[in-house]
C-alpha cells in the first residue's frame, strides 16, 4: 500500500511539473495575437513595397506589440519560397495565377481576395538617352532593354503586351523588340532600379513603380490602352499562418477603406470596378 501511495504521489508531481511548463511556454509569446506581442510575416509583390510599408505602421499601431517583417519579391519567387515550407501568414500576389496555384496547392485559407489593379507602363531614363518616344521605338536596333525574369508577373505581362502590339504594328514586332533584352532582373523593382540608375534605355514596369523615389531619374511612356493589360492583385491568408485570426487583421486593413486609400496613393486602381 505504501508503495502504492508513493507512486501516486510521484505522477501527481510529475504531472502539476508539466501543467506549470505548458502555461510557461504559452506565456512566451508562443501566440501573436491578444496584445501579447509576436510577429505578422506578410509575403507580396515587390510591387506592394510602398504601400505595404506604409500599412504596416498603421496595423503596428492598430495591434500594439506586433511587428509586421515584410518580404518583397516577384509573385513567382514567393509562392516558390512558400511551397518550400518558408514561414509565412499572408500572400499577396501580383497575378492570379500564383494564387491559383497556392490555392490548388491546399497553401491557403478561405477564398483569396481581389485587393488592388494596376496597369504596365513603359519606363525610360529621364534623360532618355535612346529617344524612346513610344512602344513603337523599343523594336530600334541598338535600344538597351531589361525586363523581369522569365515567370514574374511583370514580364508576362509585357509578353502579353508586344503579342497585342505584334498584330497592331507588324510582323516580327515582338520578337524585334525581344531581340533587344540585354538583362533580366529578379523582379520588376530590379527592373526599374536598372534604368533608373542609367543602366539600361527601357523597362516594362508598373504604373505604381514611378514613385518619390524613381520619379527624378525616369519618365513614363503610356502604353496605348487597347494593348495594356489589367493586373490583378489577391491577397489571402496562409493555411499555416501562427496565428490566423492576426492573419485575417491584416487581409481586412488591405481591403479596408483605409487599404484602398494608400494603394490609391501609390498608383494602384482600386479593386472594385
Amino acid at each position: 500500500m505504501e508503495a502504492y501511495l508513493l507512486s501516486y504521489r510521484i505522477l501527481i508531481a510529475a504531472l502539476a511539473i508539466s501543467s506549470f511548463a505548458v502555461v510557461g511556454l504559452a506565456g512566451c509569446g508562443g501566440s501573436s495575437g491578444g496584445g501579447e506581442g509576436g510577429t505578422l510575416a506578410v509575403f507580396a509583390a515587390s510591387s506592394l513595397t510602398d504601400a505595404f510599408g506604409v500599412l504596416a505602421k498603421s496595423f503596428e499601431e492598430q495591434n500594439p506589440g506586433i511587428e509586421v517583417r515584410q518580404s518583397f519579391e516577384s509573385s513567382s519567387t514567393l509562392l516558390t519560397q512558400i511551397q518550400q515550407g518558408a514561414p509565412a501568414d499572408v500572400f499577396a500576389s501580383a497575378a492570379e495565377e500564383e494564387m491559383d496555384t497556392a490555392v490548388d496547392d491546399g497553401l491557403v485559407a478561405g477564398e483569396p481576395e481581389i485587393f488592388a489593379r494596376n496597369r504596365e507602363v513603359v519606363m525610360v531614363p529621364k534623360d532618355n538617352p535612346a529617344n524612346v518616344q513610344s512602344m513603337r521605338d523599343l523594336a530600334k536596333p541598338g535600344i538597351r532593354l531589361v525586363l523581369a525574369e522569365e515567370g514574374v508577373p511583370a514580364a508576362d505581362y509585357a509578353l502579353e503586351i508586344l503579342g497585342k502590339a505584334n498584330a497592331e504594328y507588324w510582323g516580327g514586332f515582338k520578337q524585334d523588340v525581344l531581340s533587344n533584352v540585354v538583362s533580366r532582373e529578379a523582379d520588376v523593382r530590379a527592373s526599374v532600379g536598372r534604368v533608373a540608375l542609367g543602366d539600361a534605355d527601357a523597362t516594362f514596369g508598373y504604373a505604381s513603380d514611378y514613385t518619390p523615389d524613381t520619379r527624378d531619374r525616369v519618365r513614363v511612356i503610356q502604353i496605348p490602352e487597347d494593348l495594356n493589360i489589367v493586373a490583378i492583385y489577391p491577397i489571402a491568408a496562409l493555411k499555416d499562418a501562427k496565428d490566423p485570426d492576426l492573419a485575417r487583421k491584416w487581409v481586412d486593413l488591405v481591403v479596408s477603406d483605409e487599404g484602398q486609400r494608400v494603394l490609391g496613393e501609390w498608383g494602384f486602381e482600386p479593386a472594385a470596378r
